[in-house]
């Protein structure tokens, strides 16, 4: 009478090579290896982000991804909703209401359902505000007194980068068009 033992955790029973004579009252030996995975590892779906605060190694990386139109684009309409600017910033909107709360620059117009719609001027205190809290990590009370007295340096230093990522892109579309 062998023996058998139910895989619970994956692994699969390895019987000796040659077969033992076994007295009844012996039991015959299994040896436990790990069995192999049946998907590979690359064809595995992603993990699902997990719950929480994000680690500050993540919110540094994700936050160069915002993505905001030019201004052109943003001229093409009056009012943008919460949801919209957020979906831009890539936060949630109960942190843009936050926001609203804590900085007097931001004062987006509400309709009469109480709907928060954003102007073009309140986009860009909005990139602000990110850029303050999120890439130069300022608390929120250091963003408010860098606010008060540095907002109109913020305003040129906010031109030049965006003079600066036009140059760059210029100069790589001259460097693809001269390589092909």
């Amino acid at each position: 009478m062998a023996l058998e033992q139910l895989d619970l955790f994956g692994y699969e029973a390895k019987q000796p090579d040659k077969p033992k004579k076994v007295k009844p009252a012996a039991v015959k030996s299994v040896t436990l290896i790990k069995a192999e995975p049946a998907i590979a590892e690359e064809a595995r779906p992603k993990e699902k982000s997990k719950r929480g605060r994000k680690s500050y190694k993540e919110m540094y990386d994700s936050a160069d991804l915002i993505n905001i139109p030019d201004d052109e684009t943003l001229d093409k309409k009056l009012y943008y909703s919460i949801s919209e600017v957020a979906e831009w910033f890539k936060v949630n909107p109960s942190l843009l209401r936050f926001w609203e709360s804590e900085f007097d620059i931001l004062q987006p117009r509400k309709n009469r359902k109480g709907d928060r719609l954003f102007k073009k001027e309140d986009i860009k205190n909005l990139e602000l505000i990110y850029y303050l809290l999120r890439n130069k990590k300022y608390s929120i009370e250091g963003a408010k007194d860098y606010l008060k007295n540095n907002k109109n340096s913020f305003a040129l230093h906010q031109q030049l980068t965006a003079t600066l990522n036009n140059c760059k892109a210029f100069l790589l579309e001259l460097k693809a068009n001269l390589n092909s």
